[in-house]
């Protein structure tokens, strides 16, 4: 009796060992073979809510160990994903063409992650497909009890599939990846210009997104525009030399003699509300102020408001 209760202990500490060691992404994984034996069970990053599960569902101890050791070989490797994680402008490119162009090859887990890169990478590592009972009959068994098949083997990841489309979604990003030349006009100091951009790019149905993403600085801006811009050729045959289409250079031109227009008149609106409220005198010093700060003498005026205002609050 006090050796059954003492392999008993030391089977549950090796289970929790193991459950320590997992990295935030094989959390995830373990929690979605889980939910296959209790709806209830939810797919997050969270180690003691993993602890939690394990107590409900009705697996051998043993079988829960099989399953840590095995959880390395169907994570998709780090070298896969990173280039989708590297920078924000890639990401949300990778989430567009991922809902519309992968989504019947690599069938999306739903979690309840709360960032959506990780929402993202969770929802695709957790994806399987869980066999009939009758298919188990061919798949191999534990190397030390032949009379009990991996649980593993239940839960066919296709990590093999998910490689060579990832692999091959890398290589049509950086071939259609707008370059620079196209894009430099856009500032992302500009505050005012990419809001602009991102409200034309709306407005003609090419602006993409993402699930939980929510721009909220410029550089947030500038990467959902620039991604929006490389997606629009993302029906590229890869067998083909990359060429820009013809509608997204004529696109880029035109959004560019639109932002160069509204640049245009906005200036002559400026001028002629100078004209009919500024004296002589006064318009002269804010040109000279403008040109010591080289800024605009619309962004001058604005400057010196703002002062005049935080001054008069603070007082």
């Amino acid at each position: 009796m006090e050796l059954s209760m003492s392999s008993e202990q030391t089977t549950k500490d090796k289970l929790l060992h193991k459950v320590n060691e997992l990295t935030e992404r094989e959390i995830a994984i373990f929690l979605s073979i889980l939910q296959s034996y209790n709806n209830d069970i939810i797919i997050i990053r969270n180690k003691d809510y993993l602890l939690r599960a394990i107590d409900q569902v009705n697996l051998d101890e043993e079988d829960l160990l099989d399953l840590l050791n095995d959880l390395k070989g169907v994570l998709l490797p780090q070298d896969n994903i990173d280039w989708i994680t590297k920078d924000l402008r890639t990401s949300l490119w990778f989430y567009n063409y991922y809902q519309e162009h992968l989504m019947p090859m690599i069938h999306f887990a739903s979690n309840d992650i709360s960032n959506y890169e990780d929402y993202l990478i969770t929802g695709i590592d957790c994806s399987f497909i869980l066999l009939e009972q009758n298919d188990q009959i061919n798949l191999p068994f534990d190397s030390n009890d032949s009379k009990r098949p991996r649980l593993i083997n239940r839960h066919n990841f296709y990590l093999e599939n998910k490689i060579k489309i990832i692999n091959k979604t890398k290589a049509l990003h950086h071939t259609i990846f707008t370059e620079n030349k196209y894009i430099d006009w856009v500032d992302v100091k500009n505050t005012d210009q990419l809001y602009w951009a991102t409200d034309y790019l709306r407005k003609a149905g090419m602006l993409i997104g993402a699930k939980l993403f929510l721009a909220q600085t410029n550089e947030d801006m500038f990467a959902r525009v620039c991604a929006s811009l490389d997606a629009m050729d993302n029906f590229h045959n890869l067998n083909l030399q990359y060429i820009p289409t013809a509608h997204k250079k004529y696109f880029i031109s035109s959004m560019r003699k639109a932002w160069s227009q509204k640049k245009f008149r906005d200036k002559k609106d400026v001028e002629a509300a100078q004209d009919l409220l500024l004296n002589r005198k006064a318009k002269k010093q804010l040109l000279e102020l403008s040109s010591a700060y080289g800024i605009s003498s619309f962004e001058m005026l604005t400057n010196l408001i703002d002062a005049a205002y935080q001054d008069m609050t603070v007082e």
